[in-house]
């Protein structure tokens, strides 16, 4: 007799991470005035949080995973050495026991190296941050964020997609920023040329264009301003960041998404002037992701894995952007 194969049930794994993450943003803003410190250690988690549960929701959403998912949440969100590097270790078996059941099952996709090789890169990172600075940490959220973004970029401009291999050139290019932060600039460009190769027709969406062009501006001129870990997390980290998660949950929103990474930018150009403004703009952008996401925010949304939309049935749900 055939084997049987078993159900593959997906949830809303991503909800509660995001929650977490945008509670350790706020903790993050809090400290910068009472204890900055904390600060960075904060606002580190709550983006690991939103990776974290992106990376799952996208990749890995089953349910028969939730034991190691609940385990990572509850390690990511302990705010003591070495709870994240744990974390990130559960997040690599639920990867490992992932990929496992898709061969088991007789699947096959397309190897974004980038993605998948960013839950071992953030155990690294995590165990040895104390040592070498905050921005090992950058390296392993620009793995996933370039990676992932590919996707969104690949549909909605009609760039090549590119997979195993083929992102060398990125892999080269992040690891050179341990050298030197200022080399940030250099990735950002470097990758929008690698999104640009080996693509015939292009096609024009003003969400995935401000979100690239907006990055390119804001870590080009870091060099000059300074603040090199803030260019990557106003100019890079939030506006890739909510750009993917609407896209890949609330995909009706997504031609809404262009003010983001023009506020986060504004954010970032803001903090030489007034640094509580600025911190206010970047609240600002977050409540506006929240308004564009908010259809996820449902029990039956997290039961489920889906927007409420799609679970309703609107014809506006089933508009491409």
């Amino acid at each position: 007799m055939p084997e049987k194969i078993e159900a593959i049930e997906p949830w809303g794994v991503n909800i509660p991470f995001i929650l977490v993450g945008l509670l350790y943003w706020f903790l993050g803003g809090v400290s910068l005035n009472l204890s900055q410190g904390y600060h960075p250690y904060f606002m580190m988690i709550g983006s690991y949080s939103l990776y974290f549960g992106m990376i799952m929701r996208l990749f890995f959403p089953a349910k028969k995973y939730l034991p190691l998912q609940v385990m990572a949440l509850f390690l990511l969100g302990l705010p003591m050495y070495p709870s994240q590097a744990l974390a990130s270790l559960a997040l690599l078996a639920v990867e490992i026991w992932g990929i496992r059941d898709v061969r088991s099952y007789g699947g096959r996709f397309p190897v974004n190296a980038l993605v998948l090789s960013s839950p071992a890169a953030s155990i690294v990172s995590w165990l040895l941050y104390p040592i070498y600075g905050y921005w090992l940490l950058v390296v392993s959220l620009l793995l996933y964020l370039l990676g992932v973004n590919m996707g969104v970029f690949s549909a909605n401009l009609g760039v090549k997609a590119k997979f195993g291999v083929e992102q060398t050139p990125i892999f080269v290019l992040v690891l050179l920023t341990l050298l030197s932060h200022k080399l940030l600039p250099v990735v950002v460009l470097g990758y929008l040329l690698w999104l640009l190769w080996k693509t015939k027709k292009m096609k024009f969406n003003l969400s995935s264009v401000s979100t690239i062009l907006a990055s390119l501006v804001v870590t080009s001129l870091s060099p000059l301003l300074g603040e090199t870990v803030h260019s990557f997390a106003l100019g890079v980290m939030a506006p890739y960041f909510f750009g993917c998660i609407v896209y890949s949950t609330s995909r009706y929103n997504y031609q809404k998404v262009t003010p983001i990474p023009l506020i986060t930018g504004a954010s970032y150009f803001l903090r030489f002037v007034n640094l509580e403004a600025s911190a206010a703009l970047f609240g600002l952008t977050v409540l506006y992701f929240l308004y564009l996401f908010k259809d996820n925010l449902t029990f039956t949304s997290v039961r489920l894995g889906m927007s409420s939309r799609y679970l309703k049935g609107e014809p506006s749900a089933r508009e491409v952007p």
